[in-house]
C-alpha cells in the first residue's frame, strides 16, 4: 500500500558488503568429530588449500567452473546484481532466469543464496539499523516498529519476499526483493502468491496515487447526518485502472479496514461540530490561525508527509479529502 521510502543512510553497497563477505569454512566435522571437506566444495581444487572462502567467491568460481549450469543460467549477471540491483533489475533477472523445478532443487544455487542463515546476523540488522520502519507497508494497519529490550534491538517487522524465495531461490539475498511488513500480511494473507505489478520497493509504486479510500453512506444519511458507524462503509476504489485489484483482495484490505470504521465515524462527527464557521470563531478566540486549529483537531495528515510513520495514515488522508476538511 505504501512505498518504501529509502533515506540516504540506506547504503546498499553496506548491504553487499556483509553479504558478499559472508565467510563459510570448507572443513566441517563429521558425527564422529572428524574433518571433512564441505559436500559443495568437494572435487575443486580452489577450495582444498583454503580455510573459509567467501559467498562472493563461491558464486564466480561455480560460475567459472560450470557447476550446476551457473554460467548458463547467471550469464552476465554479476552476484552484486543480485544482491542489491533495484527492483527493475530483479524483474529483469526474474524473466531471464529459468524457474522450474529444476532450478529450486539446485543444489547450489540452494547453498549460495541460503536466506535463513543471514537472516538474523546481517539482513533483519540492516533493516534495523539503516531504515526508520514504523508501520507495515502492505496495510498500513500495525505498527511494526523496532525497540530496546535488555540493550538489544529487537523488531516485529517480517521480511516478505515479494518474489517467493521458494520458486525464485536467487533473488532470497536480493535487498529490494524485501518488503518489512506485518506477521497477517507476510505469513496469514500473502504466502507465496505473486503479483503482476510492482513491489513498495520500487521508485514507481503507485497505490497511493491510483488507489484511494472512499465513504458511502446508507439512504438513511442525509447531508452527512450519521448517527452510528454502522451507517457508514469504506471501500478501495482504483481509478482508470484495475492494476492493484488483486494486491486488495489478496491482503483483504477492504474487510480488514471496514473493522476500523469507527476511525472513520470519529472524522465525521467531528466535522459536524467543528464547522468551517466554527473553526474561525475559534480563532477569533485564541489568535491561532484556524487552519492550524483544523490540522489539531483532525490530527490532518499532509500530502508530503510520509504516511509509513503511522497506522491509518492513508485513510485518514483520503477520507479527509472526502469529507472536503482539506
Amino acid at each position: 500500500m505504501l512505498q518504501i521510502n529509502y533515506s540516504k543512510k540506506f547504503d546498499r553497497n553496506k548491504y553487499y558488503e556483509k553479504i558478499s563477505k559472508k565467510r563459510f569454512h570448507v572443513n566441517i566435522k563429521d558425527d564422529n568429530g572428524t574433518k571433512i571437506i564441505r559436500e559443495e566444495f568437494k572435487n575443486i581444487d580452489y577450495f582444498l588449500d583454503k580455510k573459509t572462502v567467501t559467498l562472493q567467491e563461491i558464486y564466480d568460481k561455480f560460475k567459472e567452473l560450470k557447476k550446476d549450469n551457473f554460467h548458463t543460467l547467471f550469464k552476465d549477471i554479476s552476484f552484486k546484481c543480485l544482491v542489491i540491483g533495484n527492483f527493475r533489475t530483479l524483474q529483469k533477472i526474474k524473466e531471464r532466469v529459468d524457474t522450474s523445478e529444476k532450478i529450486k532443487e539446485n543444489k547450489s544455487i540452494k547453498f549460495i543464496f541460503h536466506y535463513t542463515d543471514l537472516r538474523e546476523t546481517y539482513i533483519s540488522r540492516f533493516f534495523e539499523e539503516n531504515l526508520d520502519i514504523s508501520v507495515c507497508y502492505y496495510c498500513n494497519i500495525d505498527y511494526i516498529n523496532s525497540y530496546n529490550v535488555e540493550k538489544k534491538k529487537k523488531n516485529k517487522f517480517t521480511l516478505d519476499h515479494y518474489y517467493d524465495k521458494s520458486t525464485y531461490p536467487y533473488l532470497a539475498l536480493s535487498l529490494y526483493n524485501f518488503v518489512p511488513s506485518c506477521y497477517a500480511c507476510n505469513s496469514k494473507l500473502k504466502g507465496t502468491k505473486e503479483f503482476k505489478n510492482l513491489s513498495p520497493s520500487s521508485v514507481k509504486f503507485d497505490f497511493d496515487q491510483k488507489v484511494k479510500f472512499k465513504l458511502f453512506l446508507t439512504d438513511s444519511c442525509k447531508d452527512l447526518n450519521i448517527k452510528e458507524k454502522e451507517n457508514i462503509d469504506i471501500k478501495l476504489k482504483e481509478q482508470y485502472s484495475n492494476e492493484y485489484k488483486k494486491y486488495i483482495e489478496v491482503f483483504q484490505l477492504n474487510s480488514r479496514y471496514k473493522a476500523h470504521k469507527d476511525i472513520v465515524f470519529e472524522m465525521i462527527e467531528k466535522a459536524e461540530l467543528y464547522p468551517e464557521s466554527r473553526l474561525k470563531e475559534l480563532q477569533d478566540l485564541t489568535g491561532i490561525p484556524y487552519q492550524e486549529i483544523k490540522k489539531d483537531i483532525f490530527k490532518l495528515i499532509d500530502d508530503n508527509v510520509d504516511l509509513s510513520k503511522e497506522p491509518f495514515s492513508k485513510l485518514k488522508k483520503d477520507i479527509s479529502k472526502e469529507l472536503g476538511i482539506i
